[in-house]
């Protein structure tokens, strides 16, 4: 009998750091400053339990759960604690040598990286599936165009249309969706839904646990399409490049003709799309190569959506331009500005790893091997 379940192993490697949020933040009063380039996450608990031996356990209880603006690197040189005391209770640290920040801002949240039970960080099965999720969809909008003649006319109608922010382009979206991947029968009665989409035979693994070894802390930096940079008051655990990242894919062939040979004919072709169709415009920046991907978080909007592999390069401006207009982004991004700048956006999302600027989530797939 043959087979219908086909698994293969992927493994990525890191190019710029890659960021998978939990929507939580590591506050002020939870990490040290151990020196001008590290930071330590220490254990809560045990810190605690050492404080506590040092007579310090209520002042420490006061000052969590206290109005006081103080970090807690301060705290503990006015508690008299030096780091070597504390140093035990230090879950992992973080490099921080790249960071910068406003004179005066001092000690800023930092956006917590996903871990597993172990507190050891990976990257969600659901975050490398929606990774390919529109890699495969903007690629066979490349591939065959005319298939989305009339959503992409139906899109560019509604853009102009005032629909909420939530609500905006929904229906467009669900449309070009379903002409790419809802062609199962299994609900002859309601061809958009769910059961009918293909991407079900698709199953993405989590990857492997990392070591915390491979976080490092970065700093969100807004990069303009003439180079110029603007670092932000944005701090995020990232799993740092140059990382190898293992996880496994499996596919039903019963109702996904899906292989490694054509997902890696999509990345080149999306890639391709992004490149020329948006990152060109930015100077200074590495050209990606056909195996390049973005993933998690701080990608930008471009990363996310079809709409240049949809309208190309000038079509495609302005309709990410008119997006955001439509979606009340506030006038302070200066979206307005975008056709002369040459990009929408005209800001691409960075970070600086070492002295060198990267784009984040940048990564490339290295092998897909048929298990």
């Amino acid at each position: 009998m043959e087979e219908y379940l086909k698994s293969y192993q992927v493994t990525m490697q890191t190019v710029g750091p890659v960021f998978i949020g939990t929507g939580k933040e590591i506050l002020k009063k939870e990490y040290i400053y151990l020196n001008q380039k590290k930071i330590g996450i220490p254990d809560t608990y045990r810190l605690y339990r050492e404080l506590r031996k040092r007579g310090k356990a209520e002042a420490f209880e006061r000052y969590l759960l206290g109005k006081e603006n103080l970090d807690l690197t301060k705290w503990l040189q006015n508690q008299k604690i030096h780091i070597a005391d504390i140093r035990p209770s230090i879950k992992y640290t973080l490099d921080c040598g790249d960071t910068i920040t406003e004179k005066g801002s001092g000690q800023l949240h930092i956006m917590e990286c996903i871990k597993d039970a172990y507190e050891k960080p990976y990257i969600p099965g659901s975050s490398l599936k929606g990774m390919f999720r529109t890699i495969l969809l903007g690629a066979d909008i490349l591939t065959d165009p005319e298939k989305y003649g009339s959503a992409k006319e139906n899109m560019l109608r509604d853009s102009a249309l005032n629909m909420g922010r939530t609500a905006y382009l929904k229906k467009n979206i669900a449309q070009v969706e379903s002409i790419a991947y809802r062609t199962l029968t299994r609900d002859e009665k309601r061809p958009d839904a769910a059961v009918n989409d293909i991407l079900q035979g698709l199953v993405v693994s989590d990857s492997e646990p990392l070591s915390t070894d491979s976080l490092v802390l970065c700093q969100k930096v807004d990069r303009h399409t003439d180079g110029t940079e603007k670092y932000l008051p944005i701090l995020r655990e990232c799993i740092k490049p140059e990382t190898t990242i293992r996880f496994t894919l499996t596919i039903d062939t019963s109702i996904c003709g899906l292989t490694g040979k054509n997902l890696m004919a999509a990345v080149k072709r999306f890639m391709t799309s992004y490149y020329n169709n948006f990152s060109k415009t930015f100077t200074g920046l590495d050209i990606p190569r056909g195996n390049h991907v973005l993933c998690g978080g701080g990608c930008g909007f471009v990363s996310k959506t079809i709409i240049y592999p949809m309208y190309r390069k000038e079509t495609g401006l302005r309709m990410t331009q008119r997006i955001f207009e439509k979606t009340n982004v506030p006038r302070m991004h200066k979206h307005d500005m975008d056709k002369k700048y040459g990009a929408s956006p005209h800001i691409i999302k960075c970070t600086k790893y070492q002295g060198k600027t990267y784009q984040m989530g940048m990564c490339k797939i290295e092998k897909i091997k048929r298990l």
